[in-house]
């Protein structure tokens, strides 16, 4: 499920920014340093939003054997494509205290020096480090993801992410929150872009697959420095709200801030999957999605 909205929501704003990109003839208020800046930052958080996806397909893919029968270790193999490559290897480490009810440990997933190209050409290498307490939809249920020399196409990914189930009952839609401490991404040229991110998300599933709805809370907020040495800080001034038809949100609105001062707006509350409106220091355009 999130893997879908995943996919989403990091391509429909970089597909924005590229539109913005090629207005700088008719707007000169939005520099080409502006535009990279805010593309960059979609590109790491969309490479963050994958771990935290392959995290959530990692800890549904154990039995109930293989969640229980105290402390031991075992290799499984993921029905992913992201995981789908020769010399990949998964490996679950029980806690002693895990059950079927309440499984606890973790998951490491090794993705070797070589390369994993999955499906969509993205290549990882390096490992990706679960620990993990409960059943993914289970109230109070956490992944705690960390990096051991973790690439994805080429760049490297550093950093603690906290995804946490907040949700009050089985009965309610699923909500997490989701944390990253320490981001930092090192692109192959060595510069260096930080990051920290506190995000609250919910899938609300509709009467029919098609309908259903992946929706950030809009007290969500991320900040952080790019690699050319900018500040940023995102923030939403309404919940961005995500489809399965559309390849960028139908509703909400994203603000960023660089360098303390410049304001850039992105309005995509027309709803009609091809229109959004960009706002730079309160001067607006609309633009639209072919």
């Amino acid at each position: 499920m999130k893997n879908l909205f995943t996919r989403i929501s990091s391509s429909g704003l970089i597909a924005a920014i590229v539109l913005m990109t090629s207005c700088q003839d008719e707007d000169k208020r939005l520099t080409v340093q502006d535009t990279q800046d805010i593309s960059e930052e979609a590109l790491t958080d969309s490479y963050y939003q994958d771990i935290d996806d392959m995290g959530s397909v990692a800890i549904g893919t154990p039995s109930d054997s293989e969640f229980s029968g105290g402390r031991k270790a075992s290799t499984i193999t993921i029905n992913d494509d992201r995981f789908d490559c020769n010399g990949v290897v998964v490996t679950v480490e029980l806690d002693g205290a895990s059950t079927v009810d309440i499984p606890k440990g973790k998951i490491t997933v090794d993705f070797g020096t070589l390369g994993c190209a999955d499906a969509k050409g993205n290549v990882r290498k390096g490992k990706l480090i679960f620990s993990y307490y409960k059943r993914r939809f289970q109230p109070g249920s956490s992944i705690v993801t960390t990096t051991e020399n973790y690439y994805i196409n080429g760049i490297k990914l550093e950093g603690v992410r906290t995804s946490t189930n907040i949700t009050g009952s089985t009965e309610e839609a699923p909500k997490f929150q989701v944390s990253l401490t320490g981001g930092k991404a090192t692109f192959a040229d060595a510069t260096v872009a930080t990051r920290q991110s506190d995000i609250t998300w919910s899938w609300i599933k509709g009467t029919t697959r098609a309908l259903d709805q992946l929706v950030i809370d809009k007290v969500s907020t991320a900040s952080g420095t790019t690699r050319g040495g900018r500040t940023y800080a995102v923030s939403l001034q309404e919940d961005l709200v995500y489809n399965r038809t559309c390849f960028f949100a139908v509703s909400g609105i994203k603000k960023y801030i660089i360098d303390g001062s410049k304001e850039i707006v992105i309005n995509y509350t027309a709803g009609d999957c091809k229109t959004i409106s960009v706002t730079v220091n309160g001067i607006t355009r609309s633009l639209t999605v072919n």
